[in-house]
């Protein structure tokens, strides 16, 4: 697309169109539902939101601002929510125009696997963003990967990266807290679980993230079911050299009575 058209398109876009390309940048993968509760709320009823998100998602797709995948995920998703989109060639574009330096989107067909786990962690976050407003805390911001990520000096000199699956920021009154949260699909061995558990060991005995905003988050497991989350609870208590104190293990169904403070 020649550059005068992609300027053209460009100045054609709405707030809650850009706001969209935004999100798929920031997420990668996102299916319409998820679009929907992020930037569709304003309509009578969530019927018509589904419809004007479906139009809109369908006009940005004819010039590739956005695009689908050929992946659905069936079950519970099946359906015109299932469809999955990812940032188009010509959003890439546009996004990148302000910022030269900017990471390319990725064009590769995710794996199964991979689609997956990024729906999931979009589920959480659309979870935490519709639901803040009526539930009593405030979402100050929550960031996936690779936002999420935190560079550091490990033990030895050698640069460390910690990935954390969501970095989120919540607030009740005049308090807030930060949480690395981690969706866990039951598809992983607890003991890579606990790979995971010593990376948060690690940086949080770096001291970085203490100096910088001057506490630890707390780091949130979200696990599949009961017995998921009480074999890596023991798992976590049992293991040597993991403070059992920086991690909650909750399941999915607990993520808002945590956040919310009525779960420990």
């Amino acid at each position: 697309m020649p550059q005068t058209e992609l300027a053209r398109i460009a100045q054609s876009l709405s707030d809650r169109d850009r706001a969209i390309l935004q999100s798929l940048a920031d997420y990668g993968l996102l299916q319409t539902g998820h679009l929907r509760q992020l930037h569709f709320t304003d309509h009578a009823t969530t019927e018509a939101a589904a419809s004007i998100c479906r139009r809109t998602l369908r006009r940005l797709s004819q010039p590739r601002l956005v695009e689908a995948i050929e992946h659905r995920v069936g079950g519970i998703r099946a359906g015109s929510d299932a469809i999955v989109w990812r940032l188009g060639p010509a959003g890439d574009r546009l996004l990148r125009a302000g910022d030269p330096d900017a990471p390319r989107s990725r064009r590769r067909e995710p794996s199964l696997r991979f689609l997956q786990h990024r729906l999931m962690v979009a589920d959480v976050a659309c979870i935490l963003t519709t639901t803040a407003p009526t539930d009593g805390f405030e979402l100050v911001r929550v960031d996936p990967e690779p936002a999420s990520w935190r560079t550091y000096t490990g033990v030895h000199g050698a640069r460390e990266t910690l990935k954390p699956d969501l970095y989120a920021i919540t607030a009740a009154g005049e308090y807030e807290d930060h949480w690395f949260i981690e969706v866990d699909r039951g598809t992983e061995s607890i003991p890579t679980l606990l790979k995971q558990c010593r990376a948060y060991q690690t940086y949080h005995r770096s001291g970085r993230e203490q100096s910088t905003v001057g506490i630890f988050p707390r780091i949130l497991w979200l696990l599949p079911d009961t017995h998921r989350r009480d074999r890596l609870r023991t798992a976590i208590a049992a293991a040597d050299g993991i403070d059992a104190d920086l991690h909650r293990t909750h399941t999915y169904t607990d993520l808002l009575a945590v956040i919310t403070g009525g779960a420990t």
